[in-house]
């Protein structure tokens, strides 16, 4: 890996580590909405699909070994064996789809396209997680673990395409290379 592709994927994981544990309590519902999703996406969006999936991946491992760098700052072994462990371990494949998608060429619909079927993976590792670990059927854990969320996904999702489309134009004209 080129010092380049590995700073890269160096600064994506931090971004994560920084934003991921951030979150959102609206007052029509108790449920907190991280930020997690959002550098997941960008890093999808800007790195080869080996350094994202590595970038999120190390993300995984950096909270696993007890570093709080999850939703609301929490960590370990026990957040991926917990009810929302699913979607942790969903966030390498998000990554690793959303580069996927832009691999051959980068264009916001072919981005905006690889997020969707990212967050399709991510929901469903999360969702099926979530129905066994809390014992439920899997529809209540569609209702529960992934309906409140869909459009606030959506909105971390079209926020990371257009940032990644203006971060890629920015690291041409500095010539670092995006895919």
């Amino acid at each position: 890996m080129k010092t380049r592709e590995l700073t890269m994927t160096a600064l994506c994981c931090a971004l994560t580590c920084v934003l991921a544990p951030m979150t959102v309590t609206l007052p029509f519902t108790l449920i907190p909405f991280s930020l997690s999703l959002l550098p997941i996406f960008l890093t999808g969006a800007i790195l080869p699909k080996k350094n994202a999936f590595a970038a999120i991946a190390l993300y995984v491992l950096i909270g696993l070994i007890g570093l709080p760098v999850f939703s609301g700052f929490a960590s370990g072994v026990g957040v991926l064996a917990g009810p929302t462990g699913g979607f942790v371990v969903g966030y390498p494949f998000t990554a690793l789809a959303v580069a996927w998608a832009v691999e051959k060429r980068f264009t916001p619909l072919r981005c905006a396209a690889g997020a969707a079927i990212g967050l399709a993976v991510c929901y469903l590792a999360g969702s099926v997680w979530y129905a066994v670990s809390a014992g439920v059927p899997y529809a209540q854990s569609l209702l529960a673990a992934v309906a409140p969320f869909v459009l606030w996904d959506a909105l971390k999702a079209a926020a990371a395409v257009s940032a990644a489309a203006a971060l890629r134009a920015a690291m041409r004209r500095a010539k670092i290379a995006a895919q």
